[in-house]
């Protein structure tokens, strides 16, 4: 997707690269954004000026490494994140509770080996959006790309 834009791109101390396309979801269309390099839905006040008269998730995984978060956000205000299902914070964060149980995902702590916990918190993502995110998907779509900064501009 965005590998031939991403060699040459040395100096990205203030900003990352993000590709968006619009794809229909629950409720309407949403847009779907990938970063490479930042951490977009990490960071509260982007994900609350984002959601801001809706809902915004983000699910990021950290390369090979057994680190997936999960960050649900409505109306600007940050309802469940967790890293580990166990370890939830939020506004609410047990109203993903039976779902999560649904989908493998212990919310009081013990962990199943044989559950893949990046395809449940990706499964989780797209119960609360409505997006399946598929590798077709990913590759036929048509991206807008552009430079992030690492915090909104001021008044935004």
């Amino acid at each position: 997707m965005f590998t031939e834009i991403l060699f040459g791109y040395e100096d990205w101390p203030e900003s990352f690269l993000a590709g968006a396309f619009t794809v229909p979801g629950e409720g309407g269309p949403w847009t779907l954004a990938l970063e490479f390099g930042g951490d977009l839905g990490t960071r509260p006040r982007i994900m609350e000026a984002l959601s801001t008269g809706t809902r915004a998730v983000s699910h990021s995984s950290n390369g090979g490494k057994p680190m997936d978060f999960l960050h649900w956000y409505e109306d600007g205000e940050l309802r469940t994140t967790f890293e580990w299902p166990a370890d939830r914070t939020g506004s609410t964060p047990d109203a993903l509770n039976a779902v999560m149980r649904e989908l493998g995902l212990n919310p009081t702590g013990d962990e199943d080996p044989e559950v893949d916990r990046k395809a449940a918190a990706l499964a989780l993502t797209e119960r609360l959006t409505g997006v399946r995110v598929t590798e077709a998907l990913l590759r036929e779509a048509a991206y807008r790309t552009g430079e992030v900064p690492e915090e909104p501009a001021a008044g935004h």
